[in-house]
């Protein structure tokens, strides 16, 4: 097993995509940390606390490029017609999902650690900057908040892309539903929204909102990774019976 998961990272090292998108993410959640900096002097309801908490919880703007590296990860394999000799080299399909699985994990934890430090430099310059309060006893809870839903989503996209094998069919499945279904039923149906996968996610990074309650980040947590464990089960039972050919 560890033999597999020490492959499956080579591949990831070895894949200029993996580089590229763990570049790009850190810079993204650090620009998304400026628009709720600014919206810090607009007349507002919400407690000034949980609007510099919201600033912090930009970390979680990650979650889009874990997401897609998890996708990758596994229907590259289709893609390449690698899959095949995947399956012959180790006849155990389920310890090559689950070494897909670790993998994937431990890359999207290190995109998340740089993510939410990349974050909180960023967020703590700006605040500083415009004189506003800098931290709040919440935020380290925040930022782990975020490395932990941006984590879950790389393992999130290693199962779809088993399920859905197509890389294109995959990617734009999850693209659509994550970045706008998601927060379109959110906004329509606010106490709907909390239940669903976005909805979840946003409470573990310990997100607030104008309109609408959150779960607590515990509830958001252990609903976000039953819907994580759902799907990998899922996954896991459809790659095992399915025809690779």
């Amino acid at each position: 097993m560890n033999g597999l998961i020490r492959a499956e990272l080579l591949k990831a090292r070895a894949g200029r995509t993996t580089w590229v998108l763990a570049a790009i993410a850190p810079l993204t959640c650090a620009l998304w940390a400026v628009l709720p900096v600014f919206l810090l002097d607009l007349e507002s309801a919400m407690p000034m606390e949980h609007r510099v908490e919201n600033v912090y919880n930009m970390a979680q703007q990650a979650y889009v490029f874990t997401l897609v590296l998890g996708v990758l990860a596994m229907t590259g394999e289709y893609r390449h017609q690698t899959i095949t000799w995947a399956f012959l080299v180790t006849p155990s399909r389920s310890r090559v999902v689950a070494a897909k699985l670790v993998a994937s994990g431990l890359v999207g934890l290190a995109i998340a650690v740089v993510s939410a430090l990349a974050t909180l430099a960023a967020g703590a310059a700006l605040l500083a900057l415009r004189g506003h309060p800098m931290m709040t006893p919440q935020v380290p809870l925040v930022l782990l908040g975020a490395v932990a839903s941006t984590t879950l989503y790389g393992l999130f996209g290693v199962a779809l892309g088993a399920l859905i094998r197509k890389q294109v069919v995959a990617l734009v499945v999850a693209l659509l539903w994550f970045m706008y279904g998601d927060y379109f039923l959110s906004s329509l149906l606010p106490d709907v929204g909390r239940w669903l996968p976005t909805g979840a996610a946003r409470a573990v990074g310990g997100m607030h909102l104008e309109s609408g309650a959150l779960l607590p980040a515990w509830g958001g947590g252990l609903l976000f990774a039953a819907y994580v464990t759902t799907l990998v089960l899922a996954a896991r039972l459809f790659t095992l019976r399915r025809d690779i050919t």
